[in-house]
């Protein structure tokens, strides 16, 4: 497969599909109870700002959100953002690229990345990692949810190709942008893929 289709494309997919993908993944009462235990223990350990990256329709902002930790969604499809908005009003979102996020330096305490990154082709990823690195501060936390599998492989996704990655690899990723991986989780749910996700901690 190409590693060659552009963020356009993939954007342009969601926001085609965006009012089904709503509908299927815009609450999270359909998310997996480990997924929503694991995010809601996690922010409740963080002292300010969040940064949902890629927040699609927002409902995972909304569970960061908190008088400690205000939290802020960014994504590029503007349907998911508009639903965003309307439905969850003590929040902030906007449209940006995870890979050239608009704040300043060391503006956040953590970032949640919950499978953002799948569609982001390898020899992409290394931006979107020192995006994350350079707005978190010292010591801040990044929670990373990915499509997991035993090396780095692209696969035919529903709306548009996207990747694998080995924990290995992404903890390999992540190190040689100042990160400690101080967690990895592999498991595998009711579906076709293998669900994993990191902690890290920004050195």
């Amino acid at each position: 497969m190409s590693e060659d289709v552009p963020v356009s494309h993939t954007t342009q997919r969601y926001s085609s599909l965006a009012t089904a993908y709503i509908q299927l993944f815009g609450n999270v009462e359909r998310a997996e109870p480990e997924d929503y235990h694991l995010i809601t223990h996690w922010v409740q350990g963080l002292n300010g700002p969040v940064l949902d990256a890629g927040c699609g329709p927002g409902q995972w902002t909304q569970v960061l959100h908190g008088p400690d930790h205000p939290a802020t969604g960014v994504d590029m499809v503007p349907e998911f953002l508009e639903h965003a908005t309307a439905n969850f009003p003590g929040c902030s979102f906007q449209q940006a690229d995870i890979a050239a996020l608009p704040f300043p330096d060391e503006t956040f305490s953590g970032i949640l990345s919950w499978y953002s990154i799948i569609h982001t082709p390898p020899r992409a990823l290394t931006e979107v990692l020192k995006s994350f690195a350079r707005v978190l501060e010292p010591g801040g936390q990044l929670l990373l949810g990915f499509f997991a599998g035993n090396r780095v492989e692209a696969f035919d996704h529903k709306v548009a190709q996207a990747w694998y990655w080995s924990p290995e690899e992404l903890s390999f990723r992540l190190s040689q942008e100042g990160f400690e991986v101080t967690d990895t989780v592999v498991r595998t749910n009711d579906s076709t893929r293998t669900h994993g996700h990191l902690l890290a901690i920004r050195r």
